[in-house]
């Protein structure tokens, strides 16, 4: 059984792969879906790098978290959305296609 939220997720990466598909296709786009769909991963992004401000460690007050007390020897994680934006944002773009057909489990293979 899937909760709302799981099912809220998938809907939302369904959405998100077909923008990827329509990207990568060579259908001719309306200028202004192309700035509604820019608009809304833009916000996307800006909203969650503010919610995941980093400090001087590259660690953020959300990604790591555990249940635990912290103890000097329990090292909390890097911050994986600042990882994430700051990734797709400094590598070449044949770099960002790669890592989002993988990440949507597509297969991908060199070019000849």
């Amino acid at each position: 059984m899937t909760t709302v939220w799981q099912t809220r997720y998938r809907l939302l990466l369904e959405e998100l792969e077909q923008w990827m598909d329509w990207l990568g296709g060579n259908e001719p786009r309306e200028s202004v879906v192309v700035e509604e769909q820019a608009l809304r991963l833009l916000t996307a992004a800006v909203v969650l790098l503010g919610q995941h401000a980093v400090n001087k460690r590259g660690q953020c007050k959300f990604c790591g978290r555990t249940r635990w007390k912290w103890r000097f020897w329990r090292r909390r994680r890097k911050c994986t959305v600042f990882q994430a934006v700051d990734r797709a944002m400094t590598q070449g773009i044949d770099v960002v296609w790669w890592e989002v057909l993988v990440a949507c489990g597509r297969e991908v293979e060199l070019g000849k």
